[in-house]
């Protein structure tokens, strides 16, 4: 064998060679990829998935209590909305009494009474009350005098008395009055009238004087409801049409007997009004210390003269003991 058939015959060996170890080689490739093939497939984390089941319950309970939780609170705001917007509803009435009279009496430059002139203050207040007794007590709301500097009742005729705070009574809104310190004043023939203590009846038909303008104004209607506002059982709620002003005005049965003080009304029920009763009025009376009477009398009639009389006649006769009050602040 000579040279060149020895390096040939080497070539071909070491080509051989070469392509064994990259058989070698593509088989260990071939065996890694089988063995990784082998490997267990990863399941889903069973913790979370025990969690889950054991506390699905307990999450469903808590939504839900969430949920009645979130409604209950909107009711209670919206109940608490409406309780709100009826309170301004009542009060109303009462503040605009000032606001309203203000107005009306804007051209008014005095007060003429008996020989004297008041000067009319931009902070009147005015309302209604009438006389207890013909010696000079008067009742009427205490909205109308709360707060006041003073106050004037002014009768029919015009003629005006300076009055005295006796007694108030803010729970039931009344206030009681005299007028008879005022030199001015002469004792009326007794009131005509007599008060009921006694609960009317629904339906009943009923009447009121009082002073929403200037000059003494009547109205009537029916008791509509044994309560006042809100179940109010201090009071009665009356079918009938009153203005601001009307306040402290009586409120009398078709017999003429008092039965209650009209003291406000609803401003979004048309005609609904309230009156306090007169039992109630009665026990204001009687929480009177006799030092705040200084020595005067204060008993209610007891004889009714208006029975038996018709609705015109019974009017002149209460015309004279209904008043206009007057409240000023300085």
């Amino acid at each position: 064998m000579n040279a060149d058939d020895m390096n040939s015959f080497e070539d071909t060996l070491r080509a051989y060679g070469r392509r064994v170890a990259f058989k070698n080689k593509l088989d260990s490739i071939h065996q890694s990829l089988e063995a990784d093939a082998l490997l267990p497939v990863a399941e889903p984390h069973q913790p979370v998935r025990v969690w889950w089941n054991v506390h699905r319950p307990t999450l469903a309970i808590a939504a839900a209590v969430a949920i009645m939780t979130t409604f209950a609170t909107i009711i209670l705001y919206r109940s608490y909305q409406n309780s709100h917007k009826q309170d301004q509803q009542y009060g109303m009435m009462m503040r605009n009494i000032a606001v309203i009279q203000q107005t009306q009496n804007k051209l008014l430059n005095n007060i003429s009474g008996r020989g004297r002139v008041f000067q009319q203050n931009p902070g009147q207040v005015a309302g209604s009350g009438f006389l207890l007794t013909s010696s000079g007590f008067l009742v009427t709301n205490n909205h109308i005098v709360q707060g006041s500097d003073s106050v004037y009742v002014q009768s029919q005729q015009g003629e005006v008395y300076k009055a005295r705070i006796v007694h108030t009574d803010p729970q039931h809104d009344l206030a009681i009055l005299a007028i008879g310190q005022d030199t001015a004043f002469h004792a009326l023939p007794p009131v005509p009238y007599s008060f009921e203590a006694r609960p009317s009846d629904l339906g009943e038909r009923v009447f009121t004087l009082g002073y929403p303008r200037e000059e003494i104004v009547y109205g009537e209607g029916y008791l509509s409801s044994g309560t006042g506002f809100r179940g109010d059982s201090a009071a009665y709620q009356v079918a009938i049409s009153v203005n601001p002003g009307n306040s402290g005005g009586p409120l009398l049965n078709e017999r003429g007997n008092i039965i209650g003080i009209i003291t406000a009304k609803q401003i979004t029920s048309e005609g609904a009004t309230f009156a306090v009763k007169t039992n109630v009025l009665l026990n204001a009376l009687a929480a009177i210390s006799p030092d705040s009477l200084k020595g005067d009398m204060l008993a209610l009639n007891r004889k009714n003269r208006m029975t038996r009389l018709s609705r015109k006649q019974q009017i002149k006769q209460m015309q004279a003991y209904v008043y206009q009050v007057k409240v000023f602040k300085h």
